[in-house]
């Protein structure tokens, strides 16, 4: 809207002073009558006449309905912009300045919008997984036995071969700050999962598939270096992301755990990047290399796992690469001139292992 200061005239009466108000599709004119009372004439914007008259240096507004009202009004800022306006109000609606402004908006807010979104579901899981590296090994221990606890696997617990499971991953000699719980499951689900702090769950159909010792060591080397690097708690978190996040920032741990509770059985199919998943297989054949366990036990389980089970339910650990066979070539390469002797201890309690659960 603009405001200009005029004369209003009519044949054979006087002029009189004016207040010019033009919004976007009408014109108001106040004025004082030759009676003296104040009076205001609303003109459609379309049907207003504006002319710069050069003579007098002013601008002369007209109503084409009724040319004998005249309003005057210095300078030529007044013609120009009811010109401006009446060309706006001919063009198609998709055309208008208004229009493609309320647009332009429109797309600077979605834009706006969409970037705090994004920045929030890129940043928020970023941070909370950067948090779970700070995460003592105690808090990680009760993080894990309460996602266990919800996924309520203890009914189906095979105890004989947990035991069996865990007296082959003592023979394997591995340090660790973290007391690692695996627990045999029995079902159909060839799967294997490792929890934060020391819990790793293995099922007895994957057990039926592996053949030989060094394949179990690999399956049990490449689980506990996802315990032992933090890569469940940071997947964990990763995934959780604004749930746990705040509980995390303010401390409130047991915040985090009634989440992990409440989705313990999504826990099952943990997910990890391609870069913790290789670093997994990598660290977990340093394990291997180093008590000269036959570094096969890796590319022969994965080989196994792949021609055991279709792609759209393999386990964890095949299911989270998307090649598996260049998971096999870099591991096949990293073990070269890998020294290997045979660990009779191991193969034993493999042995008696494989007994419990047929």
């Amino acid at each position: 809207m603009k405001s200009y200061l005029g004369t209003y005239s009519l044949p054979g009466a006087e002029a009189s002073e004016a207040t010019v108000l033009v919004f976007d599709k009408e014109v108001h004119i106040g004025y004082r009558s030759a009676s003296g009372h104040h009076q205001t004439l609303k003109w459609n914007i379309t049907d207003v006449e504006a002319v710069f008259d050069l003579a007098s240096q002013s601008t002369r507004i007209r109503n084409r309905t009724d040319r004998t009202i005249e309003i005057l009004v210095n300078g030529k800022d007044a013609a120009g912009y009811l010109s401006a306006l009446q060309a706006e109000q001919q063009k198609p609606w998709h055309q208008k300045d208004k229009t493609r402004e309320w647009g332009r908006n429109s797309l600077i807010f979605l834009g706006v919008a969409g970037g705090l979104v994004l920045l929030y579901f890129l940043l928020v899981p970023w941070m909370a997984e950067k948090m779970a590296s700070q995460v003592s090994v105690k808090t990680e221990e009760g993080f894990g036995d309460a996602a266990y606890t919800g996924m309520r696997l203890e009914e189906q617990e095979d105890t004989a071969a947990s035991f069996a499971i865990n007296h082959f991953f003592t023979a394997m000699n591995v340090r660790t700050a973290y007391n690692i719980r695996i627990t045999v499951v029995k079902g159909e689900t060839v799967n294997a999962f490792a929890l934060p702090g020391g819990r790793i769950v293995v099922y007895t159909a994957l057990l039926d598939a592996i053949e030989t010792y060094p394949e179990l060591a690999a399956l049990l080397a490449h689980e506990f270096t996802h315990v032992n690097n933090k890569h469940s708690t940071k997947a964990i978190f990763r995934k959780l992301g604004s749930k746990i996040f705040i509980s995390l920032l303010l401390g409130k741990f047991g915040s985090v755990t009634s989440v992990l509770v409440d989705q313990a059985d999504n826990l099952k199919s943990l997910t990890y990047s391609r870069s913790l998943e290789k670093e997994a297989d990598m660290d977990g054949l340093e394990l291997l290399k180093a008590r000269k366990i036959d570094t096969k036990g890796f590319t022969d389980l994965f080989q196994h796992l792949k021609n055991a089970v279709p792609s759209s339910s393999a386990p964890e650990f095949l299911g989270s690469h998307p090649d598996i066979d260049k998971r096999i070539d870099y591991i096949y390469k990293a073990a070269t001139g890998a020294v290997v002797a045979e660990n009779t201890e191991l193969r034993t309690i493999f042995e008696k292992l494989k007994q419990t659960i047929q």
